[in-house]
């Protein structure tokens, strides 16, 4: 998009939001949504939901909190979940995280290409799951996310059960 367009986008939509209204675009089903999209929502209630865990730990400081949650919502750790997790996607489930793995977007310099579009498409099955308000698998999934976490740690940093 270029730099006006993107310009106009932004008056429109700052416009949009703070009357309340929804910009003059065709309504999409959740999972055809655009995967990016998805992974943004996904992305914010992964790292919500990982924080509130580590604060159920008990855990007496906020810099050794931080230090953990952003290993455990990188894209190293998320793909390595996502993997673990993908055999067990329903169908359209299955659909979301492809098209959100074969999404374009910028790869940081802090993951190998692989590993970024894996965590992608994970963020992105969380947003598809929190968008289509399906709270009863989104809950089960976010279980089993925090379990294959929890894996991570263990073999990561020696932790025994």
């Amino acid at each position: 998009m270029k730099f006006k367009a993107l310009q106009a986008l932004k008056a429109k939509s700052y416009a949009a939001f703070a009357k309340g209204e929804r910009l003059d675009v065709p309504r999409v089903e959740t999972a055809q949504l655009d995967p990016i999209s998805l992974a943004f929502v996904g992305d914010a209630w992964y790292a919500q939901y990982m924080r509130r865990q580590l604060v159920a730990l008990g855990i007496p400081n906020v810099q050794v909190m931080h230090t953990l949650a952003a290993e455990f919502v990188s894209a190293r750790v998320q793909a390595a979940v996502y993997r673990q997790l993908k055999d067990q996607l329903h169908e359209q489930e299955a659909a979301v995280c492809q098209r959100a793995r074969n999404a374009y977007s910028q790869t940081p310099k802090s993951a190998s290409v692989a590993e970024y579009h894996d965590s992608t498409a994970l963020e992105a099955l969380v947003g598809y799951l929190v968008l289509s308000k399906q709270q009863v698998r989104l809950a089960e999934m976010m279980e089993r996310i925090c379990q294959y976490t929890r894996d991570y740690c263990r073999a990561a940093h020696g932790a025994k059960e």
